[in-house]
């Protein structure tokens, strides 16, 4: 059920992008980026005092709280502000390839601090999966990033961060995985991650323009639509999906938005998705069959 939860969390995530690319276009990221994690966990707040009647999940304190408050700060304050500053500086073509790195170094950090295991069929099945999403990527459109080679050298470091970054939040979640629900740790991790994202908008001078996407009937109901589809739902079943399965497994899995994202391309937005990139979807699907026939 870990792969389940992994791959569902990766298709909403890709109905959510194109949500926050939409807003992004007058709000800046960091800000957007603020929002979806303050909405997000308070509607998981919400949703763990009906599910199990507390505001602040039980059962999680000592070590694991650290691992988690950790695992939100890396993955959702630093990677995520790493994130933004590649797509703005390389677009999202080059950067999504940068985050194709994300599975690799989870499953080898993951080798090393928890001891699970690369077999070669598991090896294969994130090698099938990440080239079909490269080559997906590499075919979804012109790239449309700023100019200049420190720009790009800049935009490229980012990148690095974010992947290495998102890697070892995985394994911090893994770690701090305890007998808790998926719920209670998303609630965790967002709450940490949420709180270092608001004192850097804080620190930048930009709380009022956190009001701004708000106040815009339309923006607020992508933002809040996006925000319930892939930081509600989506951190919930990603959580789910590295708490239930290997974390390269599941961090590949959860590399595959940009696959879901082909058919919203055509019937949303009207766009021509060529051969190629239909042949890389083909790919990667077989990359995740061979995941779920093997996963341990």
């Amino acid at each position: 059920m870990g792969e389940l939860a992994a791959l569902t969390s990766s298709a909403m995530w890709a109905v959510a992008s194109l949500l926050f690319a939409q807003v992004g276009r007058d709000v800046a990221p960091v800000v957007i980026n603020l929002l979806k994690c303050a909405i997000g966990l308070a509607l998981m707040v919400v949703t763990l005092v009906l599910l199990e009647g507390t505001v602040w999940p039980t059962g999680i304190g000592g070590r694991a709280l650290v691992w988690l408050a950790l695992s939100g700060f890396v993955g959702l304050t630093i990677g995520d502000t790493a994130f933004f500053q590649s797509l703005v500086r390389i677009g999202p073509r080059r950067t999504l390839l940068l985050f194709a790195l994300v599975p690799p170094m989870t499953a080898v950090l993951g080798a090393l601090v928890l001891g699970e295991p690369i077999t070669i069929a598991l090896g294969v099945g994130m090698a099938l999966t990440l080239g079909g999403i490269t080559w997906v990527i590499r075919e979804r459109q012109p790239d449309d990033a700023a100019t200049g080679a420190s720009v790009v050298r800049a935009g490229v470091a980012f990148g690095i961060l974010a992947a290495i970054c998102q890697s070892a939040g995985n394994v911090l979640t893994k770690l701090g995985a305890t007998e808790a629900s998926a719920l209670a740790v998303s609630v965790v991790r967002l709450a940490f991650g949420g709180l270092g994202i608001g004192l850097q908008v804080a620190l930048m001078g930009r709380l009022l323009e956190a009001t701004k996407p708000l106040r815009s009937r339309v923006q607020g109901s992508r933002l809040a639509l996006g925000t319930f589809l892939g930081t509600y739902i989506g951190i919930w079943l990603m959580n789910a999906g590295l708490m239930g399965a290997d974390v390269g497994v599941a961090s590949t899995l959860n590399s595959t938005s940009p696959i879901f994202v082909l058919p919203l391309a055509v019937f949303v937005l009207g766009e021509r998705v060529s051969a190629r990139a239909v042949f890389g979807a083909v790919l990667a699907v077989a990359g995740v069959a061979v995941l779920f026939l093997f996963a341990p």
